[in-house]
């Protein structure tokens, strides 16, 4: 999967880090989200912006996009195509994008007009969220964190996740863990395929 990277040298990173520490006293919440960005990135963890990758992958032959995001314990991502290139991904369950005032919530990511060009006429399609693998599984909270996957727009379970937590409220997301499901888990997720 090709994303969007944020690198910085690690030793850079730490001292930047340390300079927004030494005022921490007079910060506001993005620069505790720029701390923290610095401080994952001194310890060597990766940071991808997901929804710019979502969009620079573009659409696939299917005319969904390529790559979907999901919060990591839905069972399915959504997405509403418009034929002006905008897009709104959501998991399966909530409300309806149209119903929901707030944007970008954990459970919704809206894409602008003109972040996927060619897309035709209004149309939904489904994807299933892929599993985590048990050793990579958070022990609690799976509602805090989320999988950026290839999407199969099908009832076909897909491959190549990642799982990623939020920096803040910024496209800034750290990945935990990168995996390809196995045949067994794409079985076993097969078989539970509504």
């Amino acid at each position: 999967m090709d994303t969007q990277s944020i690198t910085l040298d690690p030793s850079k990173a730490r001292e930047l880090w340390r300079a927004y520490r030494k005022h921490q006293h007079y910060s506001e919440p993005i620069d505790r989200e720029i701390m923290a960005a610095y401080q994952k990135l001194a310890q060597g963890k990766l940071i991808i912006k997901a929804l710019d990758s979502i969009a620079k992958a573009g659409l696939g032959a299917d005319g969904f996009p390529k790559l979907a995001i999901v919060r990591a314990d839905k069972k399915a991502c959504r997405v509403d195509m418009n034929d002006n290139g905008a897009c709104t991904m959501f998991a399966e369950g909530t409300n309806r994008p149209w119903r929901t005032p707030a944007l970008n919530n954990s459970c919704m990511f809206n894409f602008p007009r003109g972040s996927f060009t060619g897309a035709a006429t209004r149309y939904g399609g489904r994807a299933i969220t892929p599993l985590i693998p048990i050793d990579h599984r958070p022990k609690r909270g799976l509602a805090n964190y989320h999988i950026l996957f290839e999407a199969e727009w099908s009832r076909v379970p897909p491959r190549d996740p990642y799982l990623l937590r939020r920096i803040g409220k910024s496209d800034m997301w750290v990945v935990l863990a990168m995996w390809d499901l196995t045949e067994i888990e794409r079985a076993a997720l097969a078989a539970r395929i509504a």
